[in-house]
């Protein structure tokens, strides 16, 4: 079996690495961003709705 202390080192490593700080900060700017695109497509892909006239008889 592996020492745990050599697990931590690792964990540790990784996360001063560079890219690692770059990819947690895209998914922090990117991941809402996402969403709120998807909903906008969402809302804008709906029927409109048809507002009624003042002078239209029912």
């Amino acid at each position: 079996m592996s020492d745990p202390s050599d697990r931590s080192t690792t964990w540790a490593d990784a996360l001063r690495r560079p890219w690692t700080a770059l990819c947690a900060a895209a998914a922090v700017v990117l991941g809402p961003a996402a969403s709120t695109a998807s909903a906008l497509m969402q809302a804008n892909a709906a029927p409109l709705r048809q507002a009624q006239s003042p002078h239209r008889r029912l």
